[in-house]
């Protein structure tokens, strides 16, 4: 069937350059056709998605678009994520940092070569011998799982336990601690397992992680530290590293953030933001006055509100994060008083060593990656606001992809809600048009600044519906001065501040 004539016809699809050279570009029987015709090789699209660190394997699959999608077919994905990598840099949130890339890798492509939607997977995709993806295999499994309307691929698949675990399971002390953990867990499990991942299978963010292992410590009577904890990915390995730490260090006397938060701060960059610096101080107010005014004229920059801001006292400053620009800029606009009370924390990608770390700490910038050390870094924002300062803090946690405000994350509200100080939501729009994510600095276009009224904690003992309700309303402030200043809509339809009450 495939000697013809004296010719080999392997099923390879490629092209010649102008020099002659042969390039193969996928196999004819894997091409994806598009309803809009257009042909898609899966194993470009693959070779672009897997230059994420964070991605060991990939494959790429045409599925029927959901509902009310405008298109009639999607480029989906089943992904391995390369847990050695997550691990060596200590990244348990898993999700949201391939989110981020697959975000981002695909603002370089064009709109038909896109991934649409993706499965994480937690075992190797089905391979033949020769190494190659069984394309038809992934692709069965995941229209199976998708008509069964599961979200996880491994779902279905029942892991045999071994003796060990069996009996690792029936221990007195691992039942008790996996009472705990079973309510807490967002994904329905019909039994829990030693290897389940915290998030991807039981769904729980690096927030709600924090918040499980301050309860599980406090009901068996443990203290795990900071850096083990940082490193807990599976059921197992949370339950192990609590049994370890058992009695020993003191306990925690009080429950979740406000044990965290009130634990005393040793590390030396951090102690140093509450130290004056006049000088350098001095040289970013001057610095930023200048950046002011040269973002007035280039990007006849708007500013509202500067007035709500108090002169004195410890607050939270929030604004979405739309670019590399926003933080410069928006610090340029500060008056002197607001300006030499600001700390950040969080920005390790980029101050985490060498110059730069030792630059950063010139302007109370404190680098601390969350994905990393949650922990280190609430305890950093608490201890700043303690000592009067003004917390810069992006609730997003990453620059939009596209410009409208994202999800929110509850550290802000946390942080209000046990120093009872006020977040002062900051709206911002025109920085992506001027560079946006992923892309180099497109233009001079006109960015807008709006500080909205502040949010206050509600009276009583800081909970979780708090947190929800002023992450709610946090939000809510900055897309309503968002819609406003861009003409836009929130493309999310129903704000999420609504979806959190009515729920």
């Amino acid at each position: 069937e495939v000697l013809r004539d004296g010719w080999f016809y392997s099923g390879d699809l490629g092209y010649k350059d102008a020099t002659g050279n042969l390039f193969i570009s996928g196999r004819a029987k894997e091409i994806i056709v598009l309803s809009s015709g257009k042909n898609i090789f899966p194993e470009e699209i693959e070779a672009h998605y897997l230059k994420s660190p964070w991605i060991k394997e990939l494959c790429v699959m045409g599925l029927e678009s959901r509902k009310g999608e405008p298109i009639g077919e999607r480029l989906h994905a089943a992904l391995l994520p390369n847990f050695e990598v997550l691990k060596e840099k200590k990244i348990v949130n898993i999700g949201e940092v391939i989110r981020f890339d697959i975000e981002g890798l695909s603002a370089q492509q064009p709109s038909t070569k896109r991934i649409l939607s993706y499965d994480i997977w937690q075992e190797d995709l089905p391979r033949t011998t020769t190494r190659k993806l069984k394309r038809f295999e992934i692709e069965r499994r995941t229209r199976e799982m998708h008509a069964r309307g599961e979200q996880n691929p491994n779902a279905s698949i029942v892991r045999q336990q071994t003796a060990e675990e069996r009996e690792w399971l029936e221990r007195p002390e691992v039942q008790q601690a996996l009472a705990v953990i079973r309510p807490n867990a967002t994904k329905a499990k019909s039994e829990l397992q030693p290897s389940d991942n915290l998030e991807l299978d039981l769904g729980l963010d690096s927030m709600e992680r924090v918040e499980l292992l301050v309860e599980i410590e406090q009901a068996m009577g443990a203290s795990v530290p900071d850096s083990v904890g940082s490193e807990i990915y599976s059921v197992r390995e949370l339950v192990d590293a609590v049994l370890a730490n058992r009695g020993g260090a003191a306990q925690r006397q009080s429950v979740g953030w406000e044990a965290i938060l009130a634990e005393p701060v040793t590390d030396l960059e951090v102690l140093a933001v509450a130290k004056e610096r006049p000088i350098a101080s001095r040289f970013w107010y001057m610095l930023g006055r200048v950046a002011n005014l040269l973002a007035r004229d280039l990007f006849h920059l708007k500013v509202q509100g500067l007035e709500k801001l108090p002169r004195t006292g410890p607050f939270i400053l929030s604004p979405n994060h739309q670019s590399f620009l926003d933080a410069p800029v928006i610090l340029a606009t500060l008056p002197w008083p607001v300006f030499r009370n600001l700390f950040f924390v969080g920005t390790s990608e980029i101050f985490g060593e060498g110059l730069l770390r030792r630059l950063a700490s010139t302007c109370r910038l404190i680098p601390i990656d969350p994905d990393a050390n949650l922990v280190p870094a609430m305890r950093a924002g608490a201890f700043g606001l303690k000592n009067g300062l003004t917390l810069v803090l992006y609730p997003e946690g990453e620059r939009s992809i596209d410009g409208p405000p994202k999800t929110f994350k509850k550290g802000a509200a946390i942080l209000a809600s046990h120093l009872n100080v006020p977040i002062y939501p900051v709206a911002i729009e025109g920085f992506h048009d001027a560079w946006p994510r992923g892309q180099r600095f497109q233009k001079f276009a006109p960015l807008q600044i709006t500080i909205c009224d502040p949010i206050v904690p509600p009276p009583g003992p800081p909970s979780a519906e708090a947190y929800q309700e002023m992450t709610a309303e946090l939000r809510e402030k900055i897309v309503v001065e968002w819609e406003r200043m861009s003409g836009k809509k929130d493309p999310r339809g129903l704000n999420e501040a609504t979806v959190v009450r009515a729920q």
